[in-house]
Order: C-alpha cells, then structure tokens, then sequence
C-alpha cells in the first residue's frame, strides 16, 4: 500500500471513529453528515470524498472489524479440520466484540450485514468463511447438503445473532463462552451424515 493510500485509510479511519464517537449520544439515523464533518474538522466535499453516502460509514465499520480479524484470526486458521478453523473465527470475533466498549459492540451487532466493503469488493470475513466451509466440504468434514454460500450465512447470523443478545445483556455473561456453545451445537448440526460419509 502506498502512502497516499495508508494516509487515506488512516483518514477514512479517523472519520467513522468520529462518527462512532457522536453515535453514543445520537443515533445514527438522527446524526447529520455536517454533525459528523464537524466533529472531525472535515468539509462536506471531504466526506463525500471517502463516502459516497452515510450508510458507508457502517460498512466502514464493518471493514475496521474484518481488517482486525485478518491481522489476530486469520494467520492462525491452519487446522487440518475446518470445523476448529470455523471456531477459532467465531471466539475471534467474539474476542473483538468483547474488547470494544458496549456502544460500539452493539452498533457492530447491530448494523445491517454487508457482503461488500467500501471498495465494492466481498468483504474479507464473508470471503474467509466461505473458503473454510468449501474446504471443510471438500474433504467431508462439512455436509454438502447445503452450497458453501449458505452454510457461509447461517454461519455469520450465528455469530450476530450470539453477538447481538450480548450486546442487549450489557455484557453480563461469558462471550466467549457462549459462542463456543453455540459453535459446537451449529458445527454437530453441519457435519456430514452418515449416508455422505459412505
């Protein structure tokens, strides 16, 4: 990456942990575009320059949580079963929602999924899963009663759907904890049946 590129995902950065920052008091709905280029110091055309809409700013936050996840989980997902890969994805999630204050955890819980980052592209955690779950059929430790695709979205509304009620219990259980009961009782249900298995 350049570093005209660095200083633009840097800035880009800095304007949706702004706009995080003023969600904690106003909703996002209610925030205006001048409210958020005022409190980072920005002109309107600024804004526009790295969004292309508000609604990016959510997608922006989704792509701050999958580069996290590319830089701590994604290195380490080598287990020659790709139900543990698929585990070790969801407590690292867990582990980011967790590590963030209750505000913005619930704001990534909460925002509509987006497939695509900012740049239009699948976004690197939909991508991942996917890889792990075609990887898993391929050598039968995955049904392949579903397509990957699907299993990839059920998969991501499990780790949502953990991540939300969290969120809507202030954080007053074990996260990790939970997911990984909840993983294991999605990846039993997953893996191949008998019949594919002969």
């Amino acid at each position: 990456m350049s570093k005209v590129q660095q200083k633009q995902l840097k800035r880009r950065t800095e304007i949706i942990e702004t706009a995080i920052r003023l969600m904690n008091d106003t909703p996002f709905d209610a925030l205006s575009v001048s409210d958020i280029c005022e409190a980072a110091d920005i002109s309107i055309g600024s804004f526009y320059h790295y969004f292309s809409r508000k609604s990016d700013l959510l997608v922006g936050l989704l792509s701050l949580v999958d580069e996290a996840l590319e830089e701590t989980v994604f290195p380490s997902l080598t287990h020659p079963d790709q139900r543990e890969d698929l585990r070790l994805l969801a407590r690292g999630f867990a582990s980011y929602i967790q590590g963030n204050d209750l505000e913005r955890s619930r704001l990534i819980a909460a925002i509509e999924p987006f497939d695509t980052d900012l740049s239009g592209r699948p976004r690197a955690l939909v991508v991942k899963v996917a890889e792990l779950f075609r990887r898993g059929q391929e050598v039968e430790q995955i049904t392949r009663s579903l397509p990957a695709e699907e299993l990839t979205r059920l998969y991501l509304i499990a780790l949502r759907g953990v991540s939300v009620d969290w969120t809507r219990h202030n954080g007053s259980y074990d996260l990790l904890g939970t997911m990984d009961t909840f993983l294991s009782l999605f990846l039993r249900s997953v893996s191949p049946t008998e019949e594919e298995q002969t």
